[in-house]
């Protein structure tokens, strides 16, 4: 059963991580333990980051995101604009170049994490919580 649940779409771009985060915390401010922001704003900000370099959301499109509170759990998922072909997973990061961490930050954080790949690639998180701790 579902504490709250809520969708919004956000303009994709180099801004969509950070009105991503902003309208996470217009939501979720209050529902969420204080403790548990920080961390649902950095997975957040990875599964934009990807949907964005990866995902096709590039400025005239957007990300779908979803944000479901159970009891004992919060859930975000970002729905691409676009399927993206192949296993969408960890790579061995570039540490060079850049990139390759942000599904091994996910990986360490989040309770359970997962994709569904059809009809659009979606990205989500769970984040476990003490019962009754979301508003």
């Amino acid at each position: 059963m579902d504490v709250f649940c809520f969708d919004a779409d956000v303009r994709g771009g180099p801004q969509a991580a950070a009105r991503a985060r902003r309208l996470m915390h217009e939501e979720l401010d209050g529902r969420v333990p204080a403790a548990m922001l920080a961390d649902v704003a950095l997975l957040l900000t990875e599964l934009v980051a990807n949907g964005v370099r990866h995902g096709g959301a590039h400025e005239g499109t957007v990300l779908h995101l979803q944000f479901a509170g159970s009891r004992s759990a919060l859930r975000v998922e970002v729905v691409n604009p676009d399927h993206v072909p192949g296993a969408v997973g960890p790579r061995p990061p570039d540490l060079g170049g850049g990139g390759g961490l942000g599904l091994h930050i996910v990986e360490r954080l989040a309770s359970r994490w997962g994709v569904v790949d059809e009809p659009r690639t979606a990205v989500w998180f769970e984040l476990d919580c003490e019962p009754d701790a979301l508003l």
